[in-house]
């Protein structure tokens, strides 16, 4: 499943941890100005033999609202039902079901049961400077891309014994993971904002300090256009009335072909 260029990497998800080959699974909620909805991720953490920083290779993903890959372009949903909240119990709920291919994810935690400790700092900022798509996702064109984000985001997270974690199903890259014995849990309690930045240059990011400058060249601008109903409307509009002085011509000259 890894591209050309990368190899398996070990590292940890917390702080002095001992350090084993990983693959992350990730449900988390997006909200961008085109579409709202939920998100699971797989990923496999890799090092980019060029660089050296270690990666993170998205492997196969569902969602129940417009997504984007190299491979498939634009598409619309993959995924439904699903299911990602909490409830008043201080559960943590996630069910997501493949219209592709019947697979599943279904998993429940118990959010009072954790700690928050600190992550790490390779795997959660590095890593996250250099990510690309592998397996049946990956694309000749597609290259690899840095999220730009603060790294106080990357700092910690809520730890979650695997004793309170319940996997009720998982189908998703069975062929590499002994799905029902995860190694650990961790659960962001607050909201995490990424920019993906398309006219970086290659390896233009490669650690904390190039973070750091992207961020604030972002904070200094202005003028951000939001989107409103009419950037959605005019193009439409256009479109139909394009469209209809198109069909009144063909119309016209069918008549006068007849006619003549």
């Amino acid at each position: 499943m890894l591209p050309d260029g990368y190899e398996l990497a070990e590292t940890s998800v917390f702080k002095n941890e001992k350090k084993y080959p990983m693959v992350i699974i990730s449900a988390f909620s997006a909200r961008t100005s085109a579409f709202i909805g939920s998100r699971l991720e797989f990923y496999i953490i890799a090092r980019n033999t060029e660089t050296g920083l270690l990666s993170w290779i998205i492997s196969d993903y569902e969602t129940n609202t417009n997504s984007h890959d190299p491979k498939n372009g634009f598409c619309g949903y993959t995924s439904d039902p699903v299911v990602f909240t909490t409830t008043p119990y201080g559960e943590l709920l996630i069910d997501f079901k493949g219209l592709r291919n019947s697979k599943k994810f279904s998993v429940s935690a118990d959010l009072k049961s954790g700690k928050i400790e600190d992550l790490d700092e390779e795997l959660w900022i590095e890593g996250n400077l250099s990510i690309d798509y592998g397996g049946e996702l990956k694309d000749e064109s597609s290259n690899t891309f840095s999220l730009i984000f603060d790294p106080a985001l990357m700092k910690e997270a809520v730890n979650i014994s695997i004793e309170n974690i319940d996997i009720k199903e998982n189908s998703y890259l069975s062929s590499i993971i002994d799905y029902d014995k995860p190694e650990r849990a961790a659960v962001f309690p607050y909201s995490q904002h990424f920019i993906i930045k398309q006219d970086l240059k290659k390896n233009e990011l490669t650690n904390e300090t190039d973070l750091n400058n992207q961020i604030k060249i972002f904070l200094s601008r202005t003028g951000f256009k939001t989107m409103s109903g009419d950037d959605i409307k005019k193009p439409l509009i256009a479109g139909m009335l394009i469209s209809s002085l198109l069909n009144l011509g063909l119309i016209l000259f069918l008549l006068i072909k007849l006619l003549t």
